[in-house]
């Protein structure tokens, strides 16, 4: 049998024969179809001519998972046997990138592309002589585009190229990029932490190695190496509150080792991971609020509330619940600072720790400033004189400095005898001396009329101590 007449042809990486002999016959064996384009990741996309030019649209286009040709007589129906074209291109994510080899052998002309630069060009009509070349080149990390022009002349059309990672410790300098996706899973049943990962793309990967550290820990933990993309965790949580944070780190074939990948935590107990809350002026109740945990191992919630007791600050549990809000009692709006605290309790039993103290930055507490409703206790006492232009209207607290409630005087005045009062003094006072006074003069016409006068005290809530009594003065006839 004559060399060229049973030939494998590769199509969408499977051999077919593309022609028997029979008896002294050459009869064409109907050619497989390759998969239509829209080929999958890091295969080729494979387009026929039929000129050595390139020129004109495809004859075909398919997919192949390798080049590795060797054709007698027409490729496809449609191209020729002699003066035929061949375009494979793919276009892959190199992860880091590094030193690679492009090894070429092929009859007639071939040429290797990378981003649209030559790599490789063997160009002339050889027959059925193949000649051999590879190259060493360094490929930028990201995404970058090979492509392979191949011509047939005459005679045998034969063609194979790879690209492949140096792996030698001596060329590959670079380090694998860092792995990402990283998931956790953490079972309730066994207690146990799965962690999973997305593929890296690095062509010379050697395999990834498991990291566990306690998320108030500095040190790591090696937990496993493995070429796989997913690990279970033999660690068994002895306590249900610690929180671990696990990192995957990959390494190549030249031993280089990446960064770790950004951390993920788990939490074998759920927590609150915000805790708000708001007064309602109108019930005097405090409403929280927080996000509604769906671990599947949540079983419910502990509030509670920093009072005193037998002259101690204290948490007092409120209650327990399984949603995500609490309102509660009434309480006194005093202007004081109130404290809140949520714990969860999973379905192991096991609960939020709650120390004794206040932390102003924990996530599970909140610190709320209830509004002021309590209004200065005492009434101001009301002095009137004459002044230069009218009535002179002095109000005096004898509260001592240390007790006062209030920050300023209301001073009011009518005419006797009329249902409106009108606001004529509103001013703090000067805390320096023994007692708080406010002075003002009423300039008022001297017709005879009698005037009365009130005051009170009020705080920087707005709220009113009780009204003096009342004083009054008439003015003289002029």
């Amino acid at each position: 049998m004559h060399p060229k007449s049973l030939v494998a042809t590769r199509v969408g990486g499977v051999g077919v024969i593309s022609a028997v002999i029979l008896g002294s016959l050459l009869v064409p064996v109907p050619e497989a179809h390759a998969a239509a384009p829209g080929c999958s990741a890091n295969v080729y996309k494979r387009a026929f001519y039929k000129n050595t030019s390139f020129k004109g649209k495809p004859v075909k286009t398919d997919c192949d998972s390798a080049i590795s040709q060797s054709w007698s007589g027409r490729p496809v129906a449609g191209v020729p046997k002699d003066k035929f074209g061949v375009r494979w291109s793919v276009t892959r994510d190199f992860g880091s990138g590094g030193p690679f080899t492009f090894s070429v052998a092929a009859t007639d002309g071939v040429r290797v592309y990378l981003d649209g630069v030559r790599k490789i060009d063997l160009w002339k009509n050889t027959g059925n002589t193949a000649r051999k070349k590879s190259v060493n080149v360094t490929i930028p990390s990201g995404k970058h585009t090979l492509r392979v022009d191949y011509v047939n002349w005459s005679g045998a059309a034969k063609v194979k190229y790879t690209y492949k990672p140096r792996t030698s410790a001596k060329y590959d300098k670079r380090k694998p990029l860092a792995p990402v996706g990283v998931k956790t899973a953490y079972n309730v049943k066994n207690r146990k932490t799965t962690v999973s990962w997305s593929a890296n793309k690095e062509m010379d990967l050697r395999n990834y190695t498991l990291y566990r550290k306690p998320v108030s820990s500095g040190g790591w933990t090696k937990v496993a190496t493995t070429t796989a993309r997913s690990y279970t965790d033999p660690l068994v949580n002895p306590d249900d509150r610690t929180p671990y944070y696990y990192e995957v780190r990959a390494a190549d074939k030249a031993g280089n080792i990446s960064k770790g990948s950004a951390d993920a935590i788990v939490r074998p107990l759920p927590v609150v991971s915000s805790l708000t809350g708001s007064f309602d002026r109108k019930t005097n109740k405090v409403t929280l609020k927080w996000p509604l945990n769906k671990e599947p191992h949540f079983d419910h919630y502990t509030v509670l509330s920093n009072d005193k007791v037998n002259g101690s600050y204290v948490w007092v549990p409120l209650g327990t619940t399984k949603g995500s809000t609490w309102t509660t009692a009434p309480i006194t709006p005093d202007g004081e600072t109130r404290h809140y605290r949520v714990l969860v309790t999973n379905d192991g039993g096991t609960t939020t720790h709650s120390w004794h103290g206040l932390d102003g930055r924990a996530d599970n507490e909140l610190w709320l400033d209830v509004p002021d409703g309590i209004a200065p206790a005492y009434a101001p006492e009301v002095t009137l004189r004459s002044c230069a232009t009218g009535i002179q209207a002095t109000a005096t607290d004898y509260t001592p400095g240390s007790l006062r409630d209030f920050n300023g005087f209301a001073v009011e005045r009518r005419e006797a005898g009329t249902g409106a009062w009108s606001v004529i003094l509103r001013q703090g006072y000067d805390p320096r001396p023994l007692y708080a006074t406010a002075t003002v003069c009423d300039a008022l016409p001297a017709d005879g009329r009698t005037y009365e006068y009130r005051a009170r005290t009020y705080d920087t809530a707005g709220n009113y101590s009780p009204y003096s009594d009342v004083a009054s003065m008439t003015l003289p006839v002029r």
